[in-house]
């Protein structure tokens, strides 16, 4: 799977009506973004939301970073990236991902997610020819290494450099590895810290990302609500668009073969005209 050195992760999607998300991607389309990653967090569902950008858009690759595997069961998963993928060759990766929630069903992520990738894989046989690229979503050793058993890519959220080389050094030379980066372009470093705490919130509540942070190297005082100033630093590049690709450089030499950045704030002309200025080396 060969995937756009540079992408965006736009979480900003959860905020928008339908009208307001298709200009917000015709945007992005014009300005020369060539690939979006779309989360799934804080309402709007996978799949419809990924046909909603296929169908405004002419060229932008989409991929569900990251579907959550424990809101469906397998065949609709597989169903739906079958359509997406058919419906816009060479326009589509399905991402999946699975948190330690899964355990309230007594079994463990890797196994659950293990057997879940098989009854996709079912019914993709069954529906046809059409290939689905694949990516997941992990920090475990276990789902890391499952990414290269079985997927075409491994996709990171929310890590350091560090992680990125530990995880180059799990999957091999070859597997695609995607690293969400976020960044705030364009404002005061206080200003910057600021929106990203406002972010950073919502993940300091999860205990699995807590507990991703914690192995890479935070203390329990980085990690407490609103976050230092130590882990805002380590995990958001900021300052001018030069600024943040110096900063995200440092993803590629730990391994990255793709970043994706994903810029905190509201959707203001400031973070329109990061987004113009991004996408203006990829014209």
């Amino acid at each position: 799977m060969k995937l756009p050195r540079t992408a965006l992760s736009i979480g900003e999607l959860d905020a928008l009506d339908h009208d307001g998300a298709v200009r917000f991607v015709r945007a992005l389309e014009d300005y020369g973004h060539r690939m979006v990653w779309i989360p799934e967090v804080l309402g709007r569902e996978a799949f419809t939301t990924a046909a909603l950008v296929l169908g405004a858009t002419g060229r932008l690759i989409v991929g569900n970073g990251v579907a959550r595997a424990l809101e469906r069961v397998p065949k609709s998963a597989a169903s739906a990236a079958y359509d997406l993928a058919a419906g816009y060759p060479g326009r589509y990766v399905l991402g999946l991902g699975v948190s330690g929630a899964v355990r309230e069903r007594g079994i463990g992520p890797l196994p659950f997610l293990r057997e879940y990738l098989d009854r996709v894989d079912e019914t993709l046989a069954r529906r046809g020819k059409v290939r689905v690229p694949r990516v997941l979503g992990a920090y475990s050793e276990g789902i890391t290494r499952l990414a290269a058993e079985r997927a075409d890519g491994l996709i990171t959220f929310l890590v350091t450099p560090e992680h990125t080389r530990w995880a180059r050094e799990t999957v091999g030379p070859d597997l695609a590895l995607s690293v969400v980066q976020w960044a705030v372009v364009g404002r005061s470093r206080g200003e910057a810290r600021e929106l990203a705490r406002e972010r950073l919130a919502y993940y300091l509540q999860l205990p699995h990302q807590i507990a991703k942070l914690a192995r890479l190297g935070f203390t329990p005082a980085d990690l407490a609500p609103p976050g230092s100033d130590r882990l805002v630093d380590a995990l958001v590049a900021t300052g001018t668009v030069d600024q943040v690709r110096e900063q995200v450089r440092r993803q590629y030499e730990a391994g990255a073969t793709q970043v994706a950045l994903t810029l905190a704030g509201p959707l203001d002309e400031t973070k329109l005209d990061a987004y113009r200025a991004l996408g203006e080396e990829e014209k």
